[in-house]
């Protein structure tokens, strides 16, 4: 499970814990030929010039995400991101 922890100023620390079914689903909606095609027809198009048809993404395969998943399982604990801003907010997600 990837934890999301976020604590502002003043305010209250919460988490965000992001389930790897919900991490899967998600690949499985990025890599969408379907949700690529949307983009290209409905944002792309109307943002660029003439010369360029359509945007191609990284071509990123459902398996290669499925294995990407598989591997982060085993580094549970790992710290991903640490930040600590001037204001005193801070950001850590962790794995």
């Amino acid at each position: 499970m990837l934890k999301v922890k976020v604590k502002l100023k003043g305010k209250r620390k919460f988490t965000v814990p992001l389930p790897y079914t919900l991490l899967r689903a998600g690949g499985w909606i990025a890599t969408s030929p379907l949700l690529w095609k949307f983009v290209n027809s409905k944002f792309i198009q109307k943002n660029v010039d003439e010369n360029t048809k359509s945007f191609i993404p990284m071509s990123i395969d459902r398996r290669e995400v499925r294995h990407l998943l598989r591997e982060i399982k085993r580094y549970r604990g790992l710290t991903i991101v640490e930040v600590k801003d001037k204001d005193g907010a801070e950001v850590v997600i962790r794995l």
